[in-house]
């Protein structure tokens, strides 16, 4: 590969990492969960957990827009309305009115779910799906690393919410985070040389081989078994993922632990997503199913033996490997996306791919419900934990024959 091509392609890489480092904004919602409650006590577990799950599934409709916009749209105009977006969801926060609860939940969840996740999904659509097709052999390492650094930038902003919440209060902390992600927004808009900018988009990714990889428009990946299988093993491990995200800080207090201490569950999603992914470059898509439906499943036999013996070491234990399991899930699923179905359609196939997390987030909205039935105790949550990895257990046994129909 020629010398300007190798800096091309590392030039990219190292964007893509750093805009990914914005797109972990929404995963604080653990953190901010405690304060959000005491400043509106009339709301409950469930209600936050429903905002929560809920901002998933528009984070996949912004993941799909974006999908369906960029033939009209350039990549810089798509990635520009993500940062305004997001700026407005987290910034609005500011407006809520302490003294009526009712309408300061509807404005959370109009102001999370759809301004701020529906901008995040955006920002995924422009940065992912334009920097992991130019790495044909590597498409899990690359998608990994965008992973990671997602994972990365939601523990730095759990420790940046830690330090202000007790000065400036949550909602303080929310424009913060809105002015944050402006501010990097327009930083990266600024640099001509960026990703998003149009000679960076010019370059086609070629395959090393030099034979063009075969690739299925939307409609043909959609009749394919191996894509539903994927679809179902990821909606599996996304939704057990999503749930302990959502409760990790909570439930790290509740069993003797920090709030801070069960945020290393978001460095472990970025280990688990470079890891995995990378892994998958040499193993194989069916391979890595299996493996991570089973570092779920011993997560979730961790966090119930934390549970019933009450256990904080065992439960931190717990929250970790479902954090690798996690983050394996998403990157050699955005990454097998690439590999099966070619190229080509990549941009529409990440985005109608990504109705996974849609899905798990209907899903994982009951377990604050669960929660609640459960007067405070963890046990119920676990268990859905510990359930949801049978599906995907039977998906990876599956991959064995529909992988030969692709």
């Amino acid at each position: 590969m020629p010398q300007a091509a190798r800096r091309s392609l590392a030039l990219t890489a190292a964007e893509g990492i750093l805009a990914n480092l914005l797109l972990g904004t929404l995963f604080i919602w653990s953190v901010l969960r405690n304060p959000l409650l005491e400043l509106f006590p009339a709301w409950s577990e469930g209600m936050l957990s429903l905002i929560f799950g809920i901002h998933n599934l528009f984070t996949c409709a912004g993941i799909f827009l974006g999908g369906l916009i960029s033939a009209r749209l350039s990549t810089r105009k798509v990635f520009a309305l993500f940062g305004v977006l997001v700026f407005l969801g987290l910034g609005g926060f500011m407006l809520l009115p302490t003294d009526h609860p009712g309408v300061s939940y509807a404005m959370a969840f109009i102001l999370f779910c759809f301004f701020a996740a529906f901008g995040i999904g955006l920002g995924i659509s422009a940065v992912q799906s334009t920097t992991i097709p130019w790495f044909p052999r590597r498409a899990g390492m690359i998608s990994g690393a965008l992973y990671m650094a997602l994972g990365t930038s939601s523990v730095l902003l759990a420790a940046l919410a830690g330090v202000l919440l007790p000065s400036v209060g949550v909602q303080r902390t929310m424009l913060v985070f809105g002015l944050i992600v402006l501010a990097v927004t327009v930083l990266i808009l600024l640099d001509r040389r960026s990703i998003l900018s149009p000679p960076l988009q010019a370059v086609q990714p070629v395959a090393e081989s030099g034979v063009e990889q075969p690739s299925f428009r939307p409609a043909q990946m959609l009749r394919s078994p191996m894509f539903w299988t994927l679809l179902i093993w990821n909606i599996s491990l996304r939704t057990a993922g999503l749930v302990l995200l959502d409760h990790a800080a909570s439930m790290a207090v509740a069993y003797g632990g920090t709030a801070l201490a069960a945020m290393l569950i978001s460095p472990a999603n970025g280990l688990g997503s470079f890891s995995v992914g990378t892994a998958m470059d040499r193993l194989g898509i069916r391979k890595i199913m299996a493996l991570a439906a089973g570092l779920m499943l011993l997560a979730g036999l961790m966090l119930l033996a934390g549970d019933q013996l009450n256990t904080f070491p065992l439960l931190l234990a717990g929250l970790l490997l479902g954090g690798l399991a996690y983050g394996g899930s998403s990157s050699s699923y955005s990454a097998s996306v690439k590999n099966l179905f070619g190229p080509k359609y990549y941009t529409q196939n990440f985005g109608i791919s990504n109705i996974a997390m849609g899905c798990a987030a209907l899903i994982e909205s009951l377990s604050g419900f669960l929660l609640d039935l459960g007067g405070g105790s963890y046990t119920g949550v676990i268990l859905m934990v510990a359930a949801l990895t049978l599906p995907a257990l039977l998906c990876a046994w599956r991959a064995r024959t529909v992988m030969r129909k692709v």
